[in-house]
């Protein structure tokens, strides 16, 4: 599995349709942006309203609570259908945003929010086997400095060890949580309805590739670094979205290896410029 020719594939996918699919990828961000503003701004106007009656200290949290699943579920929604686009796009250049989503049954987006829930939950049980060492070496280090009893040697020690712990624990949790990042076209691929087994199928899609996988996605590192300057968001939301699922093709549908991989398109000229 060559990761450049992945690259250069999820490329080639955009060609002609790259303005269409940023606007498809600011769907997720704007929908989180615009309900987290309306979040706000309803707590605002909760905490200055007055409401009377025996159940009123019940009613602010219990409507912010709604609003805040029924954004969570909005989001969902967004996210899955932006998901769907590419998707569908990387195996019909010419289809559109209506078209992708045509398809997308109710169904799958209550598994798809039922799927998010469980990988955070799984993010948490994983994130507290790998990161608890460091915090009970960093515990133990806040201790001895406030005991004042310990040597310059063992507080550096424990120092180290804290830091040393923690950088492990997170490289480990971060190639651990790649084992769930093929949910989304597990669900488009095979229609599974069942979130367990959506999560149970992309782990076993993943196995003896998260690291591999792990490292393609920090290879966008500086891709996504540059989106600090504004402008090359236009180029990186799309791209890193469509690699996802070329590496997903990648992987359920392995290159021989006798067969030539596709040069690099540097430039594309219109088919009349070229006839002349």
């Amino acid at each position: 599995m060559n990761l450049s020719y992945i690259k250069l594939d999820a490329k080639d996918r955009l060609v002609n349709s790259h303005a269409k699919c940023f606007f498809v990828s600011l769907i997720p961000y704007t929908a989180i942006i615009f309900l987290s503003a309306l979040n706000y701004y309803l707590y605002i106007l909760l905490e200055g309203s007055n409401f009377t009656g025996s159940y009123s200290s019940y009613l602010k949290p219990t409507l912010l609570t709604l609003c805040i699943i029924l954004s969570f579920i909005l989001y969902c929604v967004s996210k899955l259908c932006a998901d769907r686009y590419f998707f569908v796009k990387s195996r019909n250049p010419a289809c559109t945003l209506r078209s992708a989503l045509k398809s997308l049954k109710l169904r799958q987006c209550i598994t798809a929010g039922m799927v998010l829930v469980l990988k955070f939950f799984l993010s948490v049980a994983w994130s507290a086997v790998y990161l608890l060492p460091s915090a009970a070496v960093a515990f133990t280090l806040l201790y001895c400095l406030q005991s004042g009893e310990y040597g310059r040697n063992l507080l550096i020690t424990l120092a180290l060890s804290a830091v040393t712990l923690f950088l492990t624990g997170t490289v480990f949790l971060y190639i651990t949580l790649k084992r769930y990042s093929m949910t989304e076209a597990v669900i488009f691929s095979e229609r599974e309805k069942d979130s367990l087994r959506v999560i149970a199928k992309s782990i076993e899609l993943m196995e003896g590739n998260t690291v591999k996988y792990a490292a393609y996605c920090l290879s966008f590192m500086g891709w996504v670094l540059s989106c600090l300057l504004i402008f090359p968001v236009i180029y990186v939301l799309p791209y890193k979205n469509m690699a996802k699922y070329s590496f997903y093709d990648s992987v359920t549908s392995p290159r021989s290896e006798n067969e030539i991989p596709p040069k690099p398109i540097v430039f594309r000229f219109p088919e009349k410029a070229r006839t002349e």
